[in-house]
């Protein structure tokens, strides 16, 4: 008992402090092994394959649910596993039939995407097992049994699947604790990216630096996403946990802390200027540069489960109070008048500080109090029958690549029956796994596909020529899986490689390996060119098409989220939970915006459209939600003070404008250059008085002031690209 109790202590560190893929990786591997120790047991060594490609499309089909939501996903997966392997078995000898059901199924499968990334992955997996089946068919004996291949390649994912329920109730928050760490190691990159704007680089390289800033924020935002979701499914299935609010507190001060390093106070080359011969921006520099540190050390430590130091970013913070404190003392006239936006600025970076020192203070507390504002989604059968129906349309890229995947596989079908290729359903699995939602990153995914089964073939002729014994070649077979579950996101052709030494090694147990490796070479190539054919020519998702509505959906989304905002400084009672609903559909549309115009990036070069307008577009929509952002930071102010009308109407005015010029795009109509009802208002900010003794009431008037100045560079931008885009097809705004 004593061996076993230290035997797990010692996994349970490992997991803790490892990262999610080594913890994957471990798994597999005892999967593996297991597979193939009871194939060697009952002396049938041709059970090997179906069991270990069992075991994978289980694998792949893992959620990060606590262990009750892994028994509801493994059970849903298992029910798809058994009707789709025998649906295969039973078809197979009838190709019309057999043709037209891929067509369906691939179609009907690929649809679950819609549900959100739980399905698609079931979907995915289940896709991956019908192939896996047919492989299996096509090599097995003809004298099998109807029931033997779906049979076994359904108990190796019941078995892996049974591993994954026993290893997420042992480590119950390992999942979460790596989500967290990852969290807190991106919002600590975007720290370091903020900090570089102290002292400001020079205009080119501001542009630069603003474009990069953005998507490390949509990386965060990815991040925040994922903590969120892993944290509704742990509520929903361990309501009482107190570990669990602790971590919870954690996700909501990630989110604190990133809402503050991404508001923007003032203009900060005016800034920059005017206190260019004070040390204020160098520790402004350094602080941002050690909270990003003091960051990465939180989520370490949150892995680790050790003590947080963040000696160092209280130092930093520190010096910036006593640079403030000279400033105060000894500033020149001419700095006077920046001295309230400076304060802002610094009195932002302190709370930034207040927000990491929480984190060290943390103990397990109350659920309840902790999980009240992540309002728990409701699922019944007709949300779901609705969630798919909404994304029946063309213009979903569920839809699109749903009918993408249909073609693609039932094309993959007919040229395997119509040219006999040996094992030729290997292309219709390249084609799942290279055929992916945008053409940059199957393009990516193809070649890097290419590549790993090349080196892949290569190791294993190498491998099984120098160890022809069975039992070397099924430990290389199972190195080979683990590996390929340790690199698969992040490394895809080392696990291309790995995945294609693991097929021949087993392959050559129950027949000649040397036989498979070209067919597995023409079949790479063939599926790769199907999937390229694909992702170009059905229904093609070409982002510059995407680019004006997505820009547009991020613009409402923004002035959603700043009428929140002024709610709060011009109402009494504001719905907090309205306001963070809005905050976050705020955060996903500015992240979805920047991943656009990457994806746009990486396609072929006609299809790379008005690329330097729309970075400047992207820049300036990025910049306008950091001046929003600030408010929410400061949203504690906004309470505090009576409303003025003033800033109410520019308040106003604003989210209006940014209504406006969003349908303006979508109904592709000019936009407005200016107005006068803009000069009005940009002039009476400007002249408006400071009122020294309320510098809460000047915040909120030097952000609005900012605010307009960045609406009427998206209103020239937005119409320069209209008439360069569209010239005179565009209708005039009447």
């Amino acid at each position: 008992m004593l061996p076993f109790k230290h035997s797990l202590q010692t996994l349970r560190k490992i997991s803790g402090t490892s990262n999610s893929q080594l913890s994957y990786g471990i798994r597999v591997f005892i999967a593996l092994c297991g597979a193939m120790a009871l194939s060697w047991f009952v002396d049938h060594v041709d059970m090997v394959i179906p069991l270990f490609l069992g075991v994978i499309a289980s694998a792949l089909a893992e959620t990060e649910d606590g262990w009750q939501g892994r028994v509801r996903t493994l059970s849903i997966t298992l029910i798809l596993f058994v009707i789709t392997a025998f649906g295969v078995r039973l078809l197979m000898p009838y190709p019309w039939l057999f043709g037209a059901s891929i067509a369906v199924v691939a179609f009907s499968l690929s649809m679950g995407g819609a549900l959100g990334r739980r399905y698609g992955l079931i979907s995915q997996a289940t896709l991956i097992l019908a192939v896996y089946t047919m492989i299996g068919l096509n090599q097995a004996a003809a004298e099998m049994p109807v029931w033997y291949e779906p049979v076994l390649l359904t108990l190796g994912a019941l078995w892996y699947g049974i591993l994954s329920i026993i290893w997420a109730a042992l480590f119950a928050h390992v999942t979460l604790r790596q989500a967290l760490t990852s969290l807190y190691i991106e919002v600590g990159l975007y720290l370091k990216l903020k900090s570089k704007f102290f002292p400001l680089p020079t205009r080119g390289a501001v542009d630069s630096l603003r474009l990069e800033l953005a998507r490390q924020h949509g990386q965060v935002v990815v991040a925040l996403n994922r903590v969120r979701e892993i944290l509704v499914s742990r509520i929903d299935s361990d309501p009482t946990n107190p570990r669990l609010g602790r971590y919870i507190r954690f996700y909501f001060i990630a989110q604190g802390i990133h809402e503050r390093a991404s508001s923007s106070h003032y203009n900060y080359s005016d800034l920059a200027e005017t206190f260019f011969h004070s040390d204020i921006l160098f520790r402004l520099q350094r602080q941002l540069s050690e909270a990003g540190t003091s960051c990465r050390k939180i989520g370490e430590a949150i892995r680790g489960g050790h003590a947080i130091d963040l000696r160092d970013s209280e130092e930093a913070v520190a010096g910036v109070q006593r640079s403030m404190a000279y400033l105060e003392r000894e500033a020149e006239p001419t700095q006077w008048r920046l001295f309230q936006p400076l304060r802002q600025l610094t009195d932002n970076v302190i709370a930034l500080q207040q927000e990491l020192d929480k984190a060290r203070q943390l103990e397990d507390i109350s659920l309840s109090d902790a999980s009240q504002q992540i309002p728990q989604p409701r699922t019944s059968l007709r949300s779901i029958l609705s969630q798919i129906a909404d994304q029946l349309t063309p213009k979903s890229q569920v839809f699109r690549h749903a009918v993408r995947m249909s073609l693609a596989l039932t094309c993959g079908y007919a040229i395997i029956q119509t040219m006999d290729l040996m094992v030729g359903y290997w292309v219709m699995l390249t084609t799942l796994f290279v055929c992916l939602p945008t053409f940059g990153s199957t393009r990516k995914r193809l070649y890097e596909r290419i590549a790993g089964t090349i080196v892949g073939l290569v190791a294993a002729w190498s491998l099984i020529t120098l160890f022809p014994v069975e039992i070397i070649q099924l430990i290389i077979a199972v190195v080979a899986g683990v590996v390929f579950f340790l690199t698969r996101t992040n490394r895809y052709m080392l696990a291309t490689a790995a995945i294609t030494l693991m097929v021949v090694c087993c392959f050559n147990q129950v027949s000649d390996g040397y036989d498979v490796i070209w067919p597995r070479l023409i079949d790479t190539l063939i599926g790769s060119v199907i999937s390229w054919l694909a992702v170009f020519f059905i229904l093609p998702d070409w982002f510059y098409r995407q680019l004006p509505m997505t820009f547009a959906e991020g613009l409402r989304r923004s002035a959603d989220y700043l009428r929140e905002l002024m709610r709060f400084y011009q109402e009494e009672n504001v719905s907090e939970q309205v306001y963070r609903h809005s905050r976050r559909r705020a955060y996903n549309a500015d992240a979805l915006l920047t991943s656009t115009l990457v994806n746009m990036q990486q396609e072929p070069g006609h299809f790379r459209r008005d690329t330097e307008l729309w970075q400047r577009l992207v820049i300036r929509s990025h910049t306008l939600f950091n001046y929003i952002a600030a408010f929410s930071a400061h949203r504690g102010a906004l309470i505090e003070q009576s409303s003025n009308q003033l800033l109410a109407d520019a308040g106003d005015y604003i989210v209006e404008s940014l209504h406006q010029v969003a349908e303006c795009l979508e109904q592709r109509e000019l936009v407005n250059d200016s107005s006068a009802e803009f000069e009005r208002l940009r002039k009476s900010l400007e002249e408006s008085p400071a009122n020294e003794e309320d510098e809460r009431h000047y915040f909120v008037q030097s952000q609005l002031y900012s605010l307009l100045g960045q609406l009427e560079e998206i209103r020239r931008l937005t119409y320069e690209l209209q008439v360069q885009v569209h010239g005179n097809a565009i209708k005039p705004l009447s």
